[in-house]
């Protein structure tokens, strides 16, 4: 990948603003370790968040936390977007008080259209991040920012809370299954790339396998079996479009017996083989 990534933070630049057209990120899936807002101004991309595809236009705000993945499968020649990345450290300080609910509506839904006086507070917020960005002599420059990526968060989890389906409302009543199920997602995330059993998962929560299930099917509507291995599936489709490596040494890599194996896993959930999908990625259109 040529281009530099732009919502890489490092040690030394906990949090990044800017725009960008996002060509880096053109059939590349890049996973997050912290989090970053975007904010599209022109133009219009289809990208691929997780496991939901959908069509971001102008004004599109999207929400990324830390752990997802983010791909942009087409774009339009004049697409350009703000965007605030955080580090995770600078992330986990702002939103330190935010219930379980508030992640898993952000993780079900990271995009929204926001109406034109949202739109207007968007413009304000990046302006004024945009502004502590640029003022690096400020000794208190990661705490203003802390405190306007709180501001932000508190804002979409009030507009969450008051707007939201009657679906968010009910899981404030089981916030026990929501904490579980959150952790659950940060757990697969975390360990799907070496452990693809729901066993494992249910171990590491203490739990049983059955009510893991139940509290995934509740939340996710679907199996826990299924959610693993969707993960998967988002880390050898990253593998593919992303590096040289061949389909043995992503077998390796994945813990999979052997090439085989995976294949036929790959083959079964997304209909073609992996050499198959990868042809298809570098074929002309």
């Amino acid at each position: 990948m040529a281009q530099i990534n732009p919502l890489m933070t490092t040690s030394e630049e906990q949090f990044i603003v800017g725009e960008s057209d996002f060509s880096c990120f053109e059939q590349y899936a890049y996973r997050l370790e912290g989090c970053a807002i975007l904010f599209c101004r022109n133009g219009e991309a289809e990208v691929m968040i997780d496991q939901c595809q959908s069509r971001i236009t102008r004004n599109t705000l999207i929400l990324l936390l830390p752990g997802t993945y983010l791909l942009f499968m087409d774009r339009s020649e004049d697409f350009r977007a703000s965007y605030c990345t955080f580090s995770r450290d600078l992330f986990s300080e702002a939103a330190f008080r935010l219930e379980p609910t508030f992640f898993e509506s952000v993780h079900r839904n990271p995009i929204s259209k926001p109406p034109q006086r949202r739109i207007d507070g968007a413009d304000i917020w990046f302006q004024m991040a945009a502004y502590t960005y640029r003022d690096r002599q400020n000794l208190f420059r990661n705490t203003i920012i802390k405190n306007r990526l709180q501001n932000v968060l508190l804002e979409i989890y009030d507009k969450m809370q008051r707007f939201g389906s009657k679906e968010s409302r009910v899981f404030e009543n089981t916030t026990r299954q929501m904490e579980l199920f959150h952790r659950f997602a940060e757990l697969v995330h975390e360990y799907c790339a070496q452990q693809r059993e729901v066993s494992f998962y249910a171990d590491k929560l203490c739990i049983s396998t059955r009510y893991l299930s139940t509290i995934v099917r509740t939340v996710a509507h679907t199996s826990a079996k299924e959610f693993i291995d969707r993960a998967v599936m988002l880390e050898i489709r990253m593998m593919l479009r992303s590096t040289d490596l061949s389909v043995q040494e992503i077998a390796y890599r994945l813990k999979f017996p052997d090439q085989s194996y995976l294949g036929r896993f790959f083959k079964k959930h997304a209909g073609e083989s992996p050499t198959e999908y990868r042809t298809g990625l570098r074929s002309p259109l």
